[in-house]
């Protein structure tokens, strides 16, 4: 099963560095294109296997990265394979990429998950329930390294979510233990925030 996002029509990379003092990082973005950019592995004959797709993508000279869709919900890994981590509502990644840079290697990366809260009963329409959740990823130094989440921020509920994802990433992301350590909200957590699935 192929995912829904055809209608992504920009690939490449937008690199746009800017310096944010506090903390010596760097951003520069690129833009995630599933059909151009990825490569899906063949379906499995596993008949226990279950729906779903992989894939392996790479864009430029940023760290490989490792798409995973099962059962409407994605997972997104840097520089190395990784766990299947997502949130437990149906969900889908945006296309746009943030990295976190020292001298050029990066070593986290940010990603908006859109959640499709489809539980909260309301008349204002699913796009209204629309969740957004700035998930930070831990970048492998290498394709046997650790890729995880590191933390997550509610994009509704904080008007400085981005600040807050750099925060993290910066702070975190390079000690952070995909073993031993468990990734949390920061700021304040929305009732349209999803709830991990790890």
């Amino acid at each position: 099963m192929r995912p829904a996002f055809k209608g992504f029509l920009l690939a490449g990379v937008i690199t746009l560095f800017a310096p944010l003092g506090a903390w010596g990082g760097e951003s520069s973005y690129s833009k995630l294109n599933l059909d151009k950019d990825c490569k899906f592995e063949a379906p499995s004959d596993d008949e226990n296997a279950g729906p779903g797709s992989s894939a392996k993508c790479q864009i430029g000279n940023f760290p490989t990265i490792y798409f995973d869709e099962g059962d409407l919900r994605q997972s997104i890994g840097f520089g190395a394979p990784k766990e299947y981590q997502t949130f437990g509502q149906f969900n889908y990644i945006n296309n746009v990429i943030e990295w976190r840079s020292n001298n050029g290697k990066p070593y986290a990366a940010i990603v908006r998950f859109f959640i499709q809260n489809s539980h909260l009963d309301n008349d204002d329409g699913d796009k209204a329930n629309l969740g957004q959740v700035l998930v930070v990823h831990r970048v492998a130094e290498s394709s046997k390294g650790q890729t995880c989440i590191v933390g997550m921020v509610d994009a509704r509920a904080n008007a400085n979510a981005n600040v807050l994802a750099r925060q993290i990433a910066d702070n975190l992301a390079a000690s952070f233990n995909c073993t031993t350590d468990k990734a949390e909200y920061r700021g304040i957590k929305g009732k349209y925030a999803g709830g991990a699935m790890f």
